[in-house]
């Protein structure tokens, strides 16, 4: 299904909680991504025109298993891991956001857990095509790590209702490699051209992290949405954090495009990388196959710090230590350590 890129942002506005508003000319924009954000991306992918040439190929319906994937994999260090993850993850990038702005949450889950990441990149950066109830973008990442068991489906804001879209389809096509859903700044929605979506008594190992100080999201449909997750769903709610703290990439012009007014980010956006990377990894532990196992090396003095909690581990990397001690599936204690 191809569809033009007026219908593609109307149906993003729709979703997003803008639809009412009536833009007079809707805008050619994508959110670009930080420096540090194309610092942590493969070389390759640093280029613009890479970028858009995959966003043209998704756009004519070209992308494929066997050619361009129109992808970013994000491939773990094996020297640094015995053996390889089972558990990988599919990151869907938020609403006209680069798919390069989640470059360094991707870098987090391949160093800090060995879990092989791929960001697709989709044409106009909209993540989800109303009515199309699975993107088929799973298929590709299986082909990029064949070594992968059970994948989970992540995504941020816009992104997260295209991976909630398609676990659904998965879930109910009794696809079992689609094994986990961690939402970012999202929630499980109704009225997608998809049947109702509710995973409330699936079991479906899943993760909500919420922003404290986010301006964007709608809480009251969160609220009444929340009968819809799993009964098996880690929730956090980050204080200090707003909508655009679990990217890193450029938001200030998305108040004069939309009307988007975001909260105030009082916290940095590493720490929200650090819970958000710890909240997906709750989800990939609770699939039944093993997550990369780190080697073991003699301590060095001055390489980061890193202490292991149960199943977590906890990297300072110039910044403040978060350190995760599990004490459930469903519930995790963590310490900021300045």
């Amino acid at each position: 299904m191809v569809m033009s890129k007026s219908l593609l942002l109307e149906s993003y506005l729709l979703l997003s909680g803008d639809g009412q508003r009536q833009l007079q000319q809707l805008p050619d924009y994508t959110s670009p991504p930080l420096e540090d954000a194309l610092k942590t991306t493969p070389e390759v992918f640093r280029s613009d025109d890479v970028i858009q040439l995959a966003r043209d190929l998704d756009a004519a319906g070209n992308c494929t298993v066997d050619g361009n994937r129109c992808h970013i994999p994000f491939e773990p260090p094996l020297d640094e891991f015995e053996a390889p993850s089972r558990v990988g993850v599919v990151f869907y990038n938020g609403g006209l956001v680069d798919p390069r702005g989640y470059s360094p949450l991707a870098m987090l889950l391949n160093e800090r857990y060995g879990i092989p990441v791929v960001i697709p990149i989709f044409a106009s950066d909209l993540a989800f095509k109303f009515g199309t109830c699975d993107s088929g973008r799973l298929d590709f990442a299986k082909a990029e790590f064949p070594e992968v068991e059970k994948w989970i489906l992540a995504g941020h804001s816009f992104g997260g209702v295209a991976a909630m879209v398609d676990m659904w389809a998965r879930w109910n096509a009794k696809d079992e490699s689609a094994a986990g859903l961690a939402l970012l700044a999202a929630d499980v929605q109704q009225g997608l051209g998809c049947g109702e979506t509710d995973f409330s008594g699936s079991g479906l190992p899943m993760a909500q992290v919420l922003a404290a100080n986010d301006g964007i999201l709608n809480s009251t449909r969160v609220a009444l949405n929340s009968a819809f997750k799993s009964n098996a769903t880690f929730d956090m709610e980050i204080y200090g954090a707003n909508h655009a703290s679990f990217g890193t990439y450029d938001s200030s012009r998305r108040f004069e495009l939309f009307g988007q007014v975001d909260g105030e980010a009082l916290v940095s956006d590493s720490m929200v990388r650090d819970l958000a990377g710890g909240a997906i990894a709750s989800v990939a532990i609770r699939t039944g196959v093993p997550l990369a196992t780190r080697k073991e090396s003699a301590p060095d003095e001055d390489s980061s710090e890193a202490e292991e909690s149960s199943g977590f581990t906890c990297l300072k990397h110039g910044g403040p230590l978060v350190t995760f001690t599990l004490l459930s599936w469903n519930l995790v204690a963590f310490t900021v350590w300045n």
